[in-house]
């Protein structure tokens, strides 16, 4: 028997680990995706509908916490499938559209290397460009599928970055705004703007909730 697709990080919502990068499952009115993984996640992303007894048709939204090919790597295709919306800050707006290019450095030493490979590895597979059905602006509060959440503007791994607040649940999608890659959260490594990254780790921590969920690592329970 395959293994299970989904995590469960709380009453509806799932992990789905795609290689290296987390993508999240909202079992709503209809599903909602926090990021898409990479290209390779769309077998695992099936997977889990499957688990929830849902179908491609039931992906009614998509949303993404930044423009990087291993977060969007699927939007695509719930877009064309699902014509679910896909919704972004106005800051990665473009960017995900694939009308423009953007690049990042890396702080630390051993960063510098791994941007520099990133680099060439997107020109070499860049991710599917969708257009935005909703652009968003950060810092508000919406409801969405029958879902509240808190959109927070948390520039600095993108200059469009934004986390997403599941209210109910207490649940907050910091997307690479956090990075747990090593079993403790810190700020992102791969920045567009070094200061503001610092600024918007340091805003998301301090935001009270039941469980925090990166896009690198393991979610972090608690406060």
């Amino acid at each position: 028997m395959a293994p299970d697709a989904l995590e469960r990080v709380s009453d509806r919502v799932y992990r789905v680990k795609d290689r290296y990068v987390n993508l999240y499952v909202i079992d709503a009115e209809r599903i909602v995706l926090a990021d898409t993984g990479t290209r390779t996640a769309e077998p695992k992303i099936r997977a889990g509908l499957r688990e929830l007894g849902k179908e491609v048709s039931d992906v009614g939204l998509v949303l993404l916490t930044h423009h990087h090919g291993d977060h969007m790597g699927t939007a695509g295709v719930w877009a064309r499938e699902a014509r679910a919306q896909v919704a972004v800050h106005e800051a990665d707006r473009e960017v995900v559209a694939g009308r423009e290019r953007r690049s990042a450095t890396g702080v630390g030493a051993a960063a510098k290397v791994v941007v520099t490979f990133l680099g060439v590895f997107a020109r070499l597979r860049p991710a599917e460009p969708v257009e935005p059905g909703r652009t968003l602006a950060g810092d508000e509060t919406l409801d969405l599928l029958g879902l509240r959440l808190r959109t927070v503007h948390a520039p600095g791994h993108t200059l469009g970055s934004c986390a997403f607040h599941l209210l109910p649940d207490d649940v907050l999608f910091a997307g690479d705004a956090v990075n747990a890659r090593d079993g403790r959260p810190g700020p992102p490594r791969f920045v567009e703007d070094p200061d503001a990254a610092v600024r918007s780790y340091e805003r998301l921590l301090a935001i009270p909730r039941k469980a925090l969920c990166p896009g690198h690592g393991e979610p972090i329970r608690g406060p």
